[in-house]
């Protein structure tokens, strides 16, 4: 086998690809060992083999796949060299400008040494990572420039000194170095992959090679024997079922679609049987609405009659009463001559005429006694004047005058001016007391609050203060989770000696209502305030008391700082900080001797200045310690008593100017009482008059006058009675006239209203005659409470309808939802739609899907029979084929005792029940035999000879038919199970046979239950025998002389296939290589290294120290013995 010819990989071209610039590796035809520490490089070279050899520039599946540490690299990392940086995982590469790549195998015969070389070439643009390629070919060796060109270097023998063809390039050279036969180039992997299984590599097969070498890379022992049978033996095969599971889901979708069709009928028979009841309660409506129309015709009848009745009564008793009215009449007329007749006698006598006169002398006597009294009683009010200091003696005399009703007209408006301009002087006084009250009892309220929350222990500190204390305290809380006290600077300091309090309080002013923490919060309290409303809190001031107790405050001896004890040590340096500087002085020429002094008098001496400190500073805002609030308490008690005193002389000037502004100021206009003195002068000549014009008439009186009067007032007073008989008579007339005409109107209304009632009514014979027959049931029938009954059962009837009709909206809406392709209204009264799709969806639909149905079963059928079980079975004959080639090809390979075979046979699991249905070849479908019944429609096959695997193909077919709906997870299931069973695999198991030869019989033991997961290196040998043995039938090794083939690769890679073994198990494995004639490349890590020194033919080592640039060294087998000393040093080294 070892003299075979083959496709050997001589070397391999790389420019530009991760951490390699440029290097061209040599290969042995025999055994090349990779070696090196973890991610020194080697499945860089490997990465780059397999791009060329699968005709793939993704990587998805196979890039570094060899490598030990789990990275996931892409196309774009490998030809740009990316670099990590950092722990972040930040990174650059190493190339950052325009560049191309190339890759590319050198294949030599071994027979005639004849050279071909397979490659790809990449564009890469920086700026985008936009990526070009081209696939080549060409007959011959790698040439001596490399694929690389000679840039700004003439000399193209030093490829290295170049830089890489692109693509054009590449094509440009192709083209002018070989005849059209002898080179190939393109884009499209497809192509090329054709080109290369089927003529390059000598004939591989295009699917099984790819994923055969693909798997053998990383190949690892901590496999099961049956999977790995399973996944390098025996692989899977696309068996494409598209038509046959097409086929049986339309059939699935054609029996749901009939049960779909009769639960739809279903649902349109709910609703056209709800829509039949609100169309009873419909029709009853109509009638109740029919009767109750008919009787309110029929009361409008009688009321027209009634009204009718009313106007002839009103008419004879409105004549009668006009008769009454001219009987009353005449009897006024005859009263009203009697009384004429005495009124002549009386008039001779001239009585009624000075009666007026007296009358009207009456009047106008008392109208000049009211002008007289209210002249009198002005002239009284006007004398209490006299005892008020704030009149002149003009304004008295003129008072005098008016009293004496000697005023004259100068004088009254004199003395009018002078009193309103007493009253605007005595007004000023009161509006001046007034305001100076409104302000002291301000002073006392707030003085008094004040005084109670110090007599409370509670200092009056200003309300932002307070308002500024708490923000800062719920803000701290928030920011630092924790309670932080924010005190005033006055609440932690005391004054040791009291004679210096005023000092002190004087001189710290309002900085001792300084905000303050502890240094620790004052930085977050500084940043809070900077913050807040600084037009409601710029007097407010936050102590920086973080920096103030770091710093060093100097306190001079006698200076005010001593007099003050603070209760923290960083309240203590800021009152060092203000007053550590400030002198205690007894007089002037001291202060004049300090720079900064200040007495006990509070006077301050400061950039040679001497000034009174503001008292308000010691007095009303003094605040430190407590005896400032005693000091506080005794002054507001004090103050207020000093401000209740002071309120009594001005509540007497406001009490004594209200008395003066109710004194008489002749506030009427002066004609008035010039009126009334007018009257007041004539009052005494009128009342004469009125005295003699009374003894006149009582003269008169005297005589017959008085007996005349009395008949005539008698006649008169009779008269008045009957003229209120006549007037109520007409009254009477004119109330019937206007209820004979609202009756008259009333009837016309009665008429109208009728003739429009009876012209929209509609006369129903049938309904006609049941009003008759419920009429003459009723003794004495009342049409309006029969109409109202009618009526109530109407709304009644009414309600119900709506009811039922909410129940087939309901119906409806339900349907519709369901059924969202039927763009019906669910409100609409009409049920046509809905009726008319019933009657369609039974005559005519369901026909059509039973017949569809059971023409899809039979194509359901055919297809399940051809397109699955079919190529099932295909596949399941050709892995026993290949069983059979893969059991031929090691019964001639030498284990020494052991003996090997590949088994294939019927899985023993719950799966397995499905293979004697595939295998069985009397298997047949006959689809035109099919019942059409709905029923029978699922059990396509009852044919007799097929009664074994009946329920198991119906089971199978049901696995293929996603539900109805299905959700995201249960057609994920589905797709699962369908590539389950349309897997040939499911139903097989696999193993290998280790054959022991006895004396009489051959005795196979399965390996499967001999060989344990993670069993480190026993029992390695049977798999790898697998895995060759699958190479030698991929690469078509045939242990039969005399056959002809074009020569294929030979070529295994593995990657730390031999991790677990020792030197002698590796020796073995390798020789088994060797046996078949492969061409192998084995990588391992450096300390394995002494494992494969005598059975390898050439080693590369690989080192990549700084991360960014791969070294690799090839060391020939007359190099090993160089290479063994070279490891034995760094071991004694280490």
């Amino acid at each position: 086998m070892t003299n075979q010819r083959f496709e050997a990989l001589s070397r391999i071209c790389l420019n530009n690809w991760h951490y390699i610039r440029h290097k061209t590796l040599s290969f042995h035809e025999g055994i090349n060992f990779f070696t090196g520490h973890s991610g020194s490089g080697k499945s860089t070279v490997i990465d780059a083999m397999q791009i060329v050899l699968y005709a793939n520039t993704d990587g998805r599946g196979f890039f570094n796949k060899a490598a030990a540490d789990d990275s996931d690299r892409n196309l774009i990392e490998y030809l740009r060299g990316m670099v990590n940086i950092g722990e972040d995982n930040n990174f650059s590469y190493l190339r950052n400008s325009n560049f191309s790549t190339t890759i590319v195998l050198e294949l030599r015969r071994t027979d005639t040494g004849e050279c071909q070389c397979v490659g790809v070439v990449f564009d890469v643009e920086t700026a985008t990572n936009e990526i070009s390629r081209m696939f080549f070919w060409h007959k011959g060796p790698i040439p001596d420039h490399q694929y690389r060109a000679a840039g700004n270097h003439k000399d193209n023998s030093r490829p290295s000194l170049g830089r890489a063809m692109s693509t054009e390039e590449v094509k440009l050279w192709l083209m002018g170095n070989f005849q059209k036969e002898g080179y190939y180039f393109g884009s499209h992997n497809e192509r090329f992959r054709k080109q290369l299984y089927d003529v390059y590599l000598g004939g591989l097969d295009s699917e099984k090679f790819p994923l055969l070498f693909k798997r053998a890379i990383p190949f690892r022992m901590n496999i099961k024997l049956e999977e790995f049978v399973k996944e390098y033996i025996c692989m899977e095969q696309d068996i494409h079922i598209e038509d046959m599971q097409q086929s049986v889901m339309e059939y699935g979708r054609m029996r749901q679609k009939i049960e779909d069709t009769w639960k739809e009928i279903e649902k349109l028979k709910d609703i056209c049987g709800q829509h039949g009841q609100v169309e009873d309660i419909a029709k009853q409506m109509e009638a109740f609405d029919y009767y109750s129309r008919k009787l309110d015709i029929m009361q409008d009848r009688l009321k027209v009659a009634e009204c009718q009745d009313k106007i002839h009564v009103f008419e004879e008793t409105k004549n009668k009463t006009i008769q009454d009215i001219q009987q009353e009449q005449d009897h006024i007329d005859e009263m009203a001559r009697q009384g004429d007749e005495l009124l002549k006698r009386i008039t001779m006598t001239g009585y009624d005429q000075m009666k007026e006169q007296l009358a009207s002398l009456n009047a106008l006597v008392e109208q000049l006694a009211r002008s007289k009294a209210r002249w009198e009683q002005t002239a009284a009010l006007l004398k209490a004047w006299e005892n008020e200091d704030s009149v002149s003696n003009r304004t008295l005399w003129d008072i005098e005058a008016f009293e004496q009703g000697k005023i004259t007209e100068e004088e009254l408006n004199r003395l009018k001016g002078d009193l309103a301009e007493v009253r605007k002087d005595v007004a000023k006084q009161q509006q001046d007391a007034q305001g100076e009250l409104r302000e002291l009892r301000k002073k006392m309220t707030q003085a008094q609050g004040e005084l109670a929350q110090l007599k409370a222990g509670n200092k009056a500190y200003p309300k932002e203060l307070e308002q500024a204390r708490t923000i800062l305290q719920n803000r701290l809380y928030q920011e630092t989770g924790k309670s932080v006290n924010v005190e005033i600077l006055a609440d932690l300091l005391d004054i040791r000696d009291e004679a210096w309090r005023n000092a002190v309080e004087g001189y710290m002013g309002y900085n001792k209502l300084s905000v303050i923490v502890e240094p620790k919060y004052a930085r977050k309290a500084m940043k809070i305030y900077e913050e807040m409303d600084k037009e409601k809190f710029y007097r407010v001031a936050v102590l920086d008391t973080e920096r103030v107790a770091a710093d060093h405050h100097q306190v001079a001896e006698g200076s005010l700082a001593q007099e003050v004890e603070a209760r923290s040590d960083y309240a203590q340096a800021y009152v060092n900080f203000l007053l550590g500087r400030v002198m205690k002085c007894n007089d002037v020429d001291e202060l004049r001797s300090h720079r900064i002094g200040i007495t006990k008098n509070c006077v301050s001496y400061h950039n040679y200045r001497i000034q009174h400190i503001n008292p308000t500073l010691y007095t009303t805002a003094a605040y430190i310690g407590k005896s400032s609030v005693r000091q506080r308490i005794k002054l507001l008690e004090k103050s207020l008593k000093d401000m209740e005193e002071a309120l009594k002389p001005q509540q007497d000037i406001v009490k004594d100017a209200g008395r003066v502004l109710e004194l008489e100021h002749l506030s009427q206009d002066v004609s008035i009482y010039l009126e009334w003195k007018k009257d007041m002068l004539s009052f005494k000549g009128k009342q004469g008059e009125q005295a003699k014009l009374k003894a006149k008439l009582e003269e008169l009186l005297s005589q017959n006058v008085d007996q005349w009067k009395k008949e005539r007032q008698a006649i008169l007073d009779l008269c008045d009675q009957k003229k209120a008989v006549v007037n109520q008579l007409r009254q009477t007339a004119f109330e019937l006239e206007r209820d004979q005409e609202d009756e008259k109107k009333r009837l016309v209304n009665l008429n109208e209203a009728l003739v429009e009632k009876e012209r929209d009514f509609t006369a129903a014979a049938e309904l006609d005659e049941e009003l008759t027959r419920i009429l003459a049931s009723q003794k004495n029938p009342r049409y309006d409470i029969l109409r109202n009954e009618f009526l109530g059962q109407h709304a009644k009837a009414g309600e119900k309808k709506k009811q039922e009709m909410n129940r087939l909206v309901d119906l409806r809406t339900v349907y519709l939802r369901t059924y969202q392709n039927r763009n019906f209204s669910p409100t609409v009264e009409s049920n046509q739609e809905y009726q008319e799709l019933l009657d369609h969806l039974n005559d005519e639909r369901l026909e059509e899907f039973r017949v569809r149905a059971a023409e899809q079963a039979r194509t359901a059928v055919e297809h399940f029979k051809d397109d699955f079980m079919y190529k099932i079975r295909s596949a399941i004959k050709e892995a026993m084929q290949r069983k059979d080639e893969l059991n031929r090809i090691i019964s001639r390979l030498d284990f020494g005792k052991d003996k090997y075979q590949f088994y294939i046979g019927k899985n023993k699991g719950p799966d397995g029940q499905y293979y004697d249905m595939f295998m069985d070849e009397a298997l047949e479908v006959n689809p035109s035999d099919l019942d059409i019944g709905l029923d029978n429609q699922l059990n396509m096959f009852t044919q007799e000879h097929e009664h074994h695997y009946g329920a198991m193909i119906n089971d199978l077919i049901g696995i293929f038919i996603p539900p109805e709906n299905a959700s995201a997870e249960e057609l994920e299931e589905a797709r699962r199970n369908m590539d389950r069973y349309a897997d040939y695999r499911t139903y097989l198991s696999f193993d290998m046979q280790q054959l022991i030869q006895n004396e009489d019989e051959v005795i196979k033991i399965r390996l499967s239950k001999m060989i344990k997961k993670n069993s480190g290196g026993e029992g390695q040998n049977p798999l790898y025998v697998a895995l060759l043995a699958s190479f030698a039938q991929a690469y078509k090794i045939d242990l039969k002389p005399g056959l002809i083939r074009n020569p294929t690769i030979r070529l295994v890679v593995l990657d730390e296939a031999f991790s677990k073994m020792d030197a002698e198990k590796v020796a073995s494995c390798i020789q088994l290589i060797r046996g078949l004639g492969f061409q192998a490349l084995i990588s391992a890590t450096n300390d394995k290294i002494q494992n494969y020194l005598e059975t390898v033919d050439k080693i590369f080592v690989f080192a990549n120290p700084n991360k960014k640039s791969i070294s690799i060294q090839e060391f020939e087998k007359k190099e090993f013995r160089r290479l063994r000393e070279d490891l034995e040093d760094e071991e004694e080294g280490e």
